[in-house]
């Protein structure tokens, strides 16, 4: 017996994640991302993760790929050294990585940080979309190099979910508390601690609740707010640091008071304002009087809806091949392309219209067309001689970034 999905069963498909990445990072993905831990956890992963960043990709990032401040710093006791302890100008930039100083520096116990590599390293690139596909959340993913017996940062905390995958080398780990509980974007620590009640030695003075060493291999899971702090030991370490985007209740009200223009908030505030408490106290209640009355009488489903689409420009738009614009030779059946499901983050059947939803477009197809291009999106790789595809859609989904030439 055959059953017959509808199309909108088989749209919801399209995006539902494939835990590629997520899968490499936990040990039930799909368990992780329905109740994601609270506490620090550590997944031995079967495999390496050196086919993503290692010496020789820190190598060419340095030496051959065009760097420049912000991608990369040195730091030392805990704060970054002085730009010009390691760049050096060259024909185009005033300030790439000089990588003779730059070893020097870390020859004396220094650490290097690379940031932002989802930006310039293909590999991460690719295994970053996945993961925010797998995880509806944006990944940045900074690495930072240690020679032995060497700390970089003292304790401290990260408004940040993060994933710590040890690439290169081991790093011990000594795990405290959250002091304050699930921290928002701006709560960062390098912020709080320029009041006097946050110090690094308040932090310090707080008993372990663990200490671990990761190795090749091991990832760990580090929610938001933990105290934490990593020394290497005998040998050099190189691990990665995937954050990810919170999308937190804090965040939404930003979000709305941005884009909403008859939100409440426009009256300025009576110039006794900072003199007189009681003058102070009447204009905030005006204010949440006004706030309330605004909140109470607005669409749940027309605020959701605007809140997803401000998440969704926070993702990254696929990555589209120049050469499939510029490409004239026909695509054969044999022709194999590689498919990049990370790329839908959406898919709904609206008006007998397949809108399958990018970070940065929305793109329509005919109904009809949700089952097959779901069965496609399924694939790591497809030709058209596997599919009933027609080749303005195969040459479409080229163009649009869902498919790239293998």
């Amino acid at each position: 017996m055959t059953t017959t999905r509808t199309p909108t069963t088989t749209a919801s498909e399209l995006s539902r994640p494939a835990f590629a990445a997520l899968g490499r990072l936990t040990a039930d993905p799909e368990a992780f991302r329905a109740d994601t831990p609270a506490e620090p956890v550590v997944f031995r992963a079967p495999g390496t993760f050196s086919d993503l960043f290692g010496w020789a990709a820190l190598d060419d990032c340095l030496a051959a790929s065009g760097r420049r401040l912000p991608d990369f710093r040195v730091i030392s006791g805990g704060a970054q050294i002085a730009d010009q302890r390691y760049t050096r100008p060259t024909l185009m930039y005033p300030d790439a990585p000089d990588v003779r100083r730059t070893a020097g520096e870390l020859a004396e116990g220094a650490s290097l940080v690379m940031q932002g590599l989802q930006e310039y390293s293909e590999p991460l690139a690719r295994f970053t979309r996945a993961l925010a596909h797998d995880t509806s959340r944006p990944v940045h993913v900074n690495a930072y190099i240690t020679p032995p017996k060497s700390q970089g940062f003292a304790a401290h905390f990260d408004p940040r979910d993060s994933f710590i995958v040890q690439v290169e080398g081991t790093k011990v780990w000594t795990l405290r508390e959250p002091v304050l509980p699930a921290p928002l974007a701006h709560e960062s620590w390098d912020r709080l601690r320029e009041r006097p009640e946050w110090t690094t030695e308040r932090l310090e003075a707080i008993e372990p609740w663990k200490v671990l060493t990761l190795e090749p291999g091991d990832v760990l899971w580090l929610p938001r707010g933990w105290v934490h702090s990593a020394r290497s030991e005998g040998v050099s370490s190189l691990h990665l640091t995937l954050s990810l985007t919170a999308w937190t209740e804090h965040w939404a009200v930003g979000e709305l008071f941005a884009r909403i223009v008859d939100v409440p908030g426009r009256t300025t505030f009576p110039a006794d304002f900072v003199r007189d408490p009681a003058t102070a106290a009447e204009a905030v209640a005006d204010l949440r009087r006004g706030l309330a009355d605004w909140f109470a009488g607005s669409s749940d489903e027309e605020l959701a809806a605007l809140l997803a689409q401000a998440a969704v420009r926070q993702f990254p738009a696929p990555l589209r091949q120049v050469s499939a614009v510029l490409a004239d030779e026909p695509i054969t059946r044999e022709t194999v392309f590689e498919v990049h499901r990370e790329t839908v983050l959406r898919a709904v059947v609206e008006g007998g219209n397949l809108l399958i939803h990018l970070a940065d477009r929305v793109l329509t197809f005919p109904g009809a067309a949700a089952p097959v291009l779901a069965e496609l999106l399924a694939r790591p790789r497809f030709t058209p001689a596997e599919l009933p595809v027609a080749e303005d859609v195969v040459r479409r989904l080229w163009h649009e970034g869902l498919l790239t030439r293998a």
